[in-house]
């Protein structure tokens, strides 16, 4: 269980607005700025990612981030929001596009008031080309957008580079565009240079409500962000009550150490226990005994402790890069010590002011080297520990790739009150389809289509199958358990000549009574977000996901072998069926289909295809 999940929190949340110059090539070293400046959601501009750059969507989950992105079309751009998802999970927005600027919104969500963050970024790419009509094609767009954001819910808060310099007075564009915010009621929070030739490009705007005004607090321009950005780190603090999805760096769970099991003794207590004495009296007998026998074998061999986790800690994170950023850190301090002895009025050597820059600097590249290393090392390893492993192996490529993530992810809230409304949501859901399903079933004759050609015999029961069966349908499983499960699979197989008696009992019984044990028909259900980009909180957004016990899985599939068994000797196959059939796949269906058209193309005939997205 995630300590003080759910729990509502009077907090600031500190929010960034950095231009990245590229978040392709210093991921890490932005996310570590972040991270150094306790920054919960940070607007990004000029990103340069591709809605095709999933690798680094999944390096930046890696390092304990999340990002909502709006990549530009052509090269360079974008902009996007990185934040903290045990902090908070944002909203993307859709948004009106423009062609003079990017921009992208996220609905902050709080318990007091609803918060629209936006970013917006002007390039001033051909400068000196047509920049007046540039400028005029911005204004123009810039004032039919904040008439736009003022209709809409959430107080607005505007971050980006603009790319005006508004600290210029004789500036003729910059005073344009001053007017322009002012006439409609924003206010722009900035004072000092936000880039290293002294100018203020990036910029945070908010609206001046006198119903509901949001108050900024400790507004800090950082120029030290150990990136080879140009531009600085734009920080700031707002007032919010969250529902924070975490808010310490650990997690409580309660685990029993199974790999400390002496499995000769825990199989020795098996052998002689009630098991093995042969006297089941009815199939939900037989397994309750299972259950209530092996868990207490389990709970003697391994009983369940609580043990804290770390939940901010990337998997390949070690003491190399713990040291690499203590480092960078202690770098960081000197630096900010020596500028506030110069604030103060203290002498400081410019000398040494200008060594621990460059120390810092040097220190920000190290620790992004020894952490970039670390996680590539950690990736190697696993994939070299893979060889000949495909399904592992696939399975690390596709973490990789960013193919699995938003998988875990979960509505906030109280654990017990979350898993209540789901639990109604998808029975309501399941009932409702059953009762569509029933509704719509038509009886007639002239309803019914014939499948195949009619057997050669009918199947009217199940034979029994033997020992050696049924041990090699459990061998052949994967080793994949569900948390109903009373031990691991790895352990059952393990034991299985202890075991294998009264599972043989279970199975033949079941078969020979045509009853499917009501214990055996539970599962485990998780609730899996469609999309990763789906807001958290919206429960039509997720899907159930049943995980059932092995026990059900080893029934289920000596009544499909035998199953598949009499439709395919009787040919009640459909001859395009290539879903749960033996030698047949998606492979197989897109070979003969694109088999077929290379066929008609040769006889010179067209090819019509219809297509479903």
């Amino acid at each position: 269980r995630d300590v003080n999940r759910g729990a509502k929190q009077n907090v600031s949340l500190a929010i960034g607005c950095f231009n990245a110059r590229s978040l392709c090539n210093k991921t890490c070293g932005v996310l570590e700025l972040l991270k150094d400046n306790n920054i919960s959601i940070c607007c990004v501009t000029e990103t340069w990612l591709t809605s095709n750059d999933k690798a680094k969507f999944a390096e930046i989950h890696d390092l304990g981030y999340d990002v909502i992105s709006a990549p530009r079309k052509g090269r360079g751009g974008g902009v996007a929001f990185l934040y903290n998802p045990n902090i908070l999970n944002p909203v993307r927005n859709d948004v009106k596009k423009y062609s003079s600027f990017e921009v992208i919104e996220c609905i902050i969500k709080s318990a007091n008031a609803s918060i629209r963050l936006c970013v917006i970024y002007r390039s001033t790419r051909n400068k000196e080309k047509y920049e007046e009509t540039k400028v005029s094609k911005f204004m123009t767009d810039f004032e039919d957008y904040l008439d736009n954001l003022v209709t809409k819910s959430g107080s607005p808060i505007i971050c980006g580079d603009f790319n005006f310099h508004v600290e210029d007075p004789y500036d003729a564009s910059a005073q344009k565009f001053i007017d322009l915010y002012r006439s409609k009621g924003f206010a722009q929070h900035v004072s000092g240079p936000t880039h290293i030739s002294g100018s203020t490009l990036d910029l945070v705007l908010t609206l001046e409500s006198v119903v509901d005004p949001i108050a900024l607090q400790q507004i800090v321009c950082e120029p030290n962000t150990g990136t080879a950005s140009d531009h600085f780190l734009v920080s700031f603090n707002i007032p919010v009550t969250l529902n924070c999805s975490n808010s310490r760096t650990y997690e409580e769970k309660e685990v029993r150490e199974m790999g400390k099991i002496d499995i000769n003794s825990f199989r020795e207590d098996l052998f002689f226990s009630k098991l093995n004495q042969g006297n089941y009296e009815s199939v939900d007998q037989a397994v309750q005994l299972y259950s209530d026998v092996v868990g207490a074998v389990l709970e003697k061999h391994a009983p369940l402790i609580s043990k804290k986790f770390t939940t901010q800690k990337s998997d390949f994170w070690n003491d190399k890069c713990q040291a690499a950023v203590r480092e960078r850190r202690r770098a960081k301090r000197a630096l900010v010590k020596a500028k506030t002895k110069i604030s103060i009025g203290e002498n400081i050597d410019m000398e040494e002011l200008e060594n621990l820059k460059i120390n810092h600097g040097e220190k920000s590249i190290d620790a992004e080297i020894v952490i970039n290393r670390a996680r590539t090392d950690f990736y190697n390893k696993q994939l070299a520990s893979l060889k000949g492993d495909s399904k592992g192996t696939y399975k690390v490529i596709n973490k990789l790739l960013d193919k699995e993530y938003g998988s875990n992810k979960a509505p906030n809230g109280d654990e017990e009150e979350v898993a209540n409304r789901l639990k109604t949501f998808f029975d309501v859901k399941v009932r409702t389809i059953y009762s569509n399903i029933k509704n719509n079933m038509t009886c007639s004759p002239e309803s019914k289509e014939a499948v195949g050609t009619a057997a050669d015999y009918t199947l009217d029961c199940f034979r029994e199958i033997s020992v050696q069966e049924l041990e090699d349908l459990i061998r052949n499983l994967p080793n994949k358990s569900s948390p109903l499960d009373t031990i691991p699979l790895w352990l059952f197989k393990h034991c299985l000549p202890e075991l294998l008696p009264i599972v043989h009992y279970i199975v033949n019984e079941s078969l020979k009574e045509g009853y499917f044990p009501a214990a055996l028909k539970e599962a485990s259900i998780r609730p899996g977000l469609k999309k990763p980009t789906l807001d958290v909180d919206e429960l039509k957004n997720y899907r159930p996901i049943s995980n059932l016990t092995y026990l059900s899985k080893i029934l289920e599939k000596a009544v499909h072998s035998q199953l598949c068994s009499y439709v395919d000797s009787n040919n009640l196959f459909s001859n395009y069926q290539s879903g749960y059939r033996k030698f047949h796949s998606c492979e197989t269906a897109v070979t003969k289909i694109h088999n077929d058209v290379l066929m008609m193309i040769d006889k010179k005939k067209k090819v019509p295809t219809a297509t479903l997205r």
